[in-house]
């Protein structure tokens, strides 16, 4: 649920590179260690796991959500794109 929150914002701001896919993770991790008073970062990753908070994961449901959503729409501009968002549905699914 922590995650979810700190989370929250990717909805926003683009998150495209594998170094900022690796900086919230280290972020998140960082957190955990805290929260659970572990130093180990692979047993945070174990925690993170359980709690089903990888950040990858969380990227990818949400851009699927998303996309979905603007499948969707009735607006003009989205359903000029539908095209290329369905096909970016597709890619992200089967990936």
């Amino acid at each position: 649920m922590f995650a979810m929150h700190v989370l929250r914002p990717i909805e926003a701001c683009p998150v495209n590179s594998k170094s900022q896919i690796k900086s919230l993770h280290f972020a998140i991790n960082s957190a955990f260690r805290k929260i659970f008073l572990i130093k180990s970062y692979d047993a945070a990753d174990e925690c993170m796991s359980f709690f089903k908070c990888s950040v990858s994961e969380v990227i990818h449901s949400r851009k699927i959500k998303f996309l979905s959503k603007l499948q969707l729409s009735d607006n003009i501009l989205f359903k000029t794109f539908a095209k290329s968002i369905s096909e970016e549905l597709v890619s992200f699914v089967f990936h």
